[in-house]
C-alpha cells in the first residue's frame, strides 16, 4: 500500500546498456587476441630477416662501403622495427596482466651498447653527438632482464632521436640514491616539452598536439612510453619512468632499478617469470651413451629452418630438418630408413637432441614432445627444445608439463641458441 491505499508499483529496467557494454568487452578482448597473434607472426620473419644480414655483413667478400651504407642501416632498421612490434605485443600482454621477465645475468655495459649502436647512423646524418657514461661504481654484469632493459632504452633514444635537432643525446647508468640500486638516463638538448603536455606521456594512445611535436613525430601512436613504464615497474622501479624538462631546453627520461632483482616488485610480483636457463632443468638430461652430434630441427618455416642450420653447422653439429611433427617421428623412430647412420654406441639415438618449434599446422611441438616421451626408454630421454615467437605463460607450462627440456623465445640470437645447447648435448 502507498499511503494507505491499494498500489501496484511498476519498475522499468533498461537491459539495453548492459548488454552493449557485455558486447563491447568480447569485442575488446577478440581485438587484442587478433593483436597479439599478428605481432607474434610478424616476430618469426624479423627473426630471421636480422640474422640473414648480420650473416652478410660478417662476409669478408662483400664490400665495407655497402656495409656502411646499406647492411648496417637495413640491421638496425630491422631491429627498431622489432622492437616497436615488441611493445604493440606488449601492449595486447598488458592488458591481460601477461607481461613477462626473463632474469638472467647480462652484462649490461654490452647490452646498451648494442643499443646506441643502433642510432649512430642516425645521429651521423642529423650532425649530434651520441655519449654513454657507464659509472665505474656499476658492475657491468647485474642479474636483470637485459632484453626489457634493451627494449625500454631502445623507446627512450628515439623520442630523444626524433625531438632533437643540434646538440647530443646522452644514455647515462649511475649509481641511484637509494643504496643498492641504479639509475639509467637518457638526457637530450631537443626542444623540450611543456609542463601542462607531461601529464599526456603515460597515457595510452595520447599525443603532445603542438606544432613542433607533429612536425618531428607526425605518426607516434604514444605507446613506447607506456609499455616502458609497465616495465620499468615490473624490473623492480618504485616510481617507473620519471621525467624533468625545461622547453626549449631539452628533456630527460630516467629510472631508477634495484641491482639485486630478487627484490619484490609489489603488485606486480603476479605477473613476474624467470624464464631464464637456471630455471629450466627439471627434464635436463644429457645423453651420455650416445655420442652423435646431430640435432633434429622441427620447424614448417623454411626460412627459420635455413637461419637455423647454418648457425648449428657452425658449430660443427649434423642438421636433420623435419617440417611437420609427423615427419620428425618417422625420423626418430626409423632413422636408418632415411640414411642416417649412428654413432656405434650401444644405446644411441642418433640425434643428441630435438629443437622444435611451438606453432605448426597437424601436430605442434607441445604434442611432439608427449608423443616422444611415450617413445622406447632411450629415445624418450632425448633432449627437446621448445621455441615459440611466443612466451605464452600457459605454452611454457604446457611444455614442461610434457616433458620439454627447455624453452627458447623467437628470435632469438646465435649466443642465445649456443648459451642453450651447450647444456644439453655432449661437449
Amino acid at each position: 500500500s502507498y499511503k494507505g491505499e491499494q498500489s501496484i508499483f511498476i519498475f522499468v529496467r533498461d537491459k539495453t546498456e548492459k548488454k552493449l557494454n557485455k558486447k563491447l568487452k568480447v569485442v575488446d578482448k577478440q581485438k587484442d587476441l587478433v593483436l597479439a597473434s599478428v605481432t607474434h607472426d610478424l616476430r618469426t620473419p624479423i627473426g630471421c630477416i636480422i640474422p640473414m644480414l648480420m650473416e652478410v655483413i660478417d662476409d669478408q667478400s662483400v664490400p665495407e662501403f655497402l656495409k656502411e651504407n646499406l647492411l648496417k642501416p637495413s640491421i638496425n632498421s630491422a631491429r627498431l622495427l622489432l622492437n616497436l612490434i615488441n611493445d604493440i605485443l606488449d601492449y595486447s600482454r598488458s592488458k591481460r596482466n601477461q607481461l613477462r621477465l626473463n632474469l638472467k645475468e647480462v652484462n649490461l655495459h654490452e647490452k646498451l651498447s648494442e643499443v646506441l649502436q643502433l642510432f649512430e647512423i642516425q645521429c651521423k646524418h642529423k650532425g649530434i653527438s651520441l655519449k654513454f657514461d657507464y659509472s665505474r661504481e656499476i658492475p657491468k654484469v647485474l642479474r636483470t632482464d637485459g632484453d626489457r632493459i634493451g627494449q625500454i632504452a631502445i623507446n627512450l633514444l628515439s623520442n630523444a632521436m626524433k625531438f632533437t635537432m643540434k646538440g647530443s643525446v646522452t644514455l647515462s647508468v649511475e649509481v641511484g640514491d637509494v643504496p643498492g640500486s641504479v639509475v639509467i638516463r637518457v638526457k637530450d638538448t631537443g626542444i623540450g616539452i611543456k609542463r601542462d603536455d607531461m601529464a599526456k606521456l603515460f597515457k595510452e594512445f595520447s599525443r603532445i598536439d603542438v606544432k613542433e611535436n607533429n612536425d618531428l613525430n607526425p605518426n607516434g601512436v604514444g605507446l613506447g612510453l607506456v609499455i616502458s613504464n609497465r616495465i620499468a615497474r615490473m624490473l623492480g622501479s618504485k616510481y617507473g619512468i620519471q621525467v624533468s624538462s625545461i622547453y626549449g631546453s631539452g628533456a630527460e627520461f630516467y629510472f631508477e632499478l634495484p641491482m639485486d632483482t630478487n627484490l619484490k616488485v609489489g603488485s606486480l610480483d603476479d605477473i613476474m617469470v624467470d624464464i631464464s636457463p637456471k630455471s629450466m632443468k627439471q627434464n635436463h638430461k644429457i645423453l651420455k651413451n650416445c655420442a652423435c652430434r646431430r640435432i633434429l630441427t622441427v620447424d614448417d618455416n623454411d626460412y627459420s629452418q635455413m637461419v637455423i642450420g647454418r648457425v648449428l653447422s657452425r658449430m660443427n653439429l649434423d642438421v636433420v630438418k623435419a617440417f611437420s611433427g609427423q615427419e620428425a617421428l618417422d625420423y626418430l623412430r626409423k632413422p636408418t630408413d632415411y640414411g642416417i647412420t649412428n654413432c656405434g654406441m650401444d644405446e644411441c639415438t642418433y640425434f643428441s637432441m630435438v629443437l622444435t618449434d611451438y606453432n605448426m599446422p597437424g601436430m605442434n611441438g607441445v604434442e611432439l614432445i608427449d608423443i616422444v616421451r611415450r617413445l622406447p626408454s632411450t629415445l624418450a630421454d632425448i633432449p627437446i627444445i621448445l621455441s615459440s615467437a611466443s612466451d605464452d605463460k600457459s605454452h611454457i607450462d604446457e611444455g614442461f608439463k610434457y616433458g620439454m627440456t627447455d624453452f627458447l623465445l623467437k628470435p632469438f640470437t646465435e649466443s642465445d641458441l649456443k648459451e642453450r645447447l651447450k647444456e644439453h648435448i655432449p661437449s
